[in-house]
């Protein structure tokens, strides 16, 4: 995964909810398109989810998949 492909999965409008699947198995949901930071050579990525942040390196990301309902845990933090 690149940051291209992220970033343009944010440029979409409508914004379309996706979520990050890394190499651990663990997913992390993008609810909208403000949620990533990018650093500046672009190979790290910081993600707000509620009040919480992941920041992950993208060469962890494994995937980027549509679709699918945020669960109520996702939308409570």
């Amino acid at each position: 995964m690149n940051a291209t492909d992220i970033s343009q999965a944010l440029s979409q409008r409508p914004f379309k909810p996706f979520r990050l699947t890394l190499s651990s198995g663990r997913e992390i949901p993008v609810l909208n398109h403000d949620a990533i930071l990018f650093n500046e050579p672009r190979t790290t990525l910081l993600v707000v989810e509620g009040e919480r942040f992941h920041v992950v390196d993208l060469e962890h990301i494994v995937a980027l998949t549509f679709g699918g309902r945020p669960t109520a845990e996702q939308l409570a933090s």
